[in-house]
């Protein structure tokens, strides 16, 4: 039998295409080549610089290191035996004062604790108020039996000015009825829930003023520097006092408006006014908030040392008002003037003592310079008693100087007879 002839064998599909891709891929080989070879270009001149500058660093630092590896081989073979010697101390005195840092940070660390208990902060946070009635102050607003008109008036307006008051009828109490008038206002106070109190008593038949002002044993729970059963408490001696009805000023107010209350340097600078004032806030101070009082302030108070004596005065805030366009404008800009226009009333306190409790107790401050007003109308009645004296003696002293005149005889007397 014959062979079978050779069929041809058919060329893959893989062999075909990869001619092509060869074809392809070498101008981006030559491309890359070029590239390559220009950017080397680029490299071997950088280097070039780069190597001189570099050669000429070297080289300086090799004289200088040779210039100094001499010296310091010199110095060397003598500090050997002198750095073992100190390295021994310097232990020694590393180890001790080590020990000191750790004692004074200790020592530092408990003064630093106890000065953080003993100080007080000093930095309060102010937050914005919310206009709740939060600080609850109210004040009894009384008087005695025998109380004249003019000082019943003066209490009234003293009631418009506060509309954080509580009243109640004329007290009629002896003082040395069981515990007196202290114990029985004291009550009142109490009962109406008072922080505050002010008494005004009139004695003499309603000659003399005297004003009570204190603290109650209410005030304790909120005001730690109140005494557990009231206290402290202020007598005044009242005088110059002129109602709102008596002085007709053209100021006027919103009937329960906060005041702004201004205080004379002197109440910054003398220890009894320094508590003299801050009973005076509480008193006339209106808090935020209170149920009768009006978000508004139109008003200002204000409390002078004058003489040894209190002066209060009440004055509205009025600001001018703006006529036209132009005063408009300048008003925006605060360009227009604000005057003050006293409203009433006014009188004079004349502080006599200060006392540790509510209506009595220890005695913190007694003025020497009060005169009271028994011994100014002793002294006025002297001094017509003196004047009657001295009438009688100039009456006796003419008699006898007319008696003791002698005329002589007249010697024409007895021609016209």
């Amino acid at each position: 039998m014959g062979k079978k002839p050779k069929t041809p064998k058919k060329r893959s599909n893989s062999a075909v295409k990869v001619t092509p891709k060869r074809r392809k891929e070498e101008p981006v080989l030559k491309e890359q080549e070029l590239e390559s070879t220009s950017s080397s270009d680029e490299e071997e001149i950088i280097t070039e610089e780069m190597i001189e500058e570099l050669r000429q660093k070297v080289a300086e630092r090799l004289s200088s290191g040779d210039e100094a590896s001499d010296d310091n081989m010199e110095e060397e073979d003598d500090d050997d035996v002198d750095q073992e010697e100190k390295s021994a101390t310097e232990e020694e005195d590393n180890e001790a004062a080590a020990a000191d840092e750790i004692q004074e940070v200790e020592l530092s660390a408990s003064e630093e604790e106890e000065e953080e208990e003993d100080e007080a902060p000093t930095l309060v946070e102010m937050q914005p108020s919310d206009g709740k009635y939060r600080n609850k102050q109210r004040c009894l607003m009384i008087a005695s039996r025998g109380v004249t008109s003019r000082y019943r008036h003066l209490l009234e307006d003293l009631r418009t000015l506060v509309p954080h008051h509580k009243k109640d009828s004329k007290l009629d109490v002896k003082h040395g009825d069981n515990g007196g008038v202290g114990r029985a206002v004291n009550e009142i106070a109490n009962i109406k829930s008072c922080n505050t109190v002010v008494f005004l008593e009139c004695r003499k038949r309603g000659q003399d003023a005297y004003l009570w002002m204190g603290y109650t044993s209410t005030a304790a729970a909120t005001n730690p520097g109140v005494n557990s059963n009231g206290g402290p408490s202020a007598k005044f001696h009242v005088s110059n006092v002129h109602t709102m009805d008596e002085l007709r000023m053209t100021g006027n107010c919103m009937k329960g408006s906060r005041p702004i209350l201004t205080f004379d340097d002197s109440f910054d600078s003398l220890d009894h006014l320094k508590m003299l004032k801050v009973m005076f806030v509480d008193v006339f101070g209106t808090p935020r908030g209170h149920p009768k009082s009006k978000p508004f302030v139109d008003r200002v108070m204000g409390f002078y040392y004058v003489d040894g004596k209190i002066w209060l005065r009440n004055y509205q805030i009025l600001e001018e008002q703006a006529a036209n366009a132009k005063e408009a404008a300048e008003k925006k800009q605060g360009g227009l003037n604000t005057q003050l226009v006293e409203i009433g009333p006014r009188f004079v306190l004349d502080p006599i003592r200060i006392f540790g409790g509510s209506f009595g107790g220890p005695t913190l401050y007694q003025n020497k310079d009060f005169v009271s007003p028994n011994v100014k109308r002793a002294e006025r009645k002297r001094g017509k008693g003196k004047m009657y004296e001295d009438r009688k003696r100039a009456q006796e002293s003419r008699k006898i100087r007319n008696e003791n005149i002698v005329v002589p005889a007249d010697p024409l007397d007895s021609v016209f007879r």
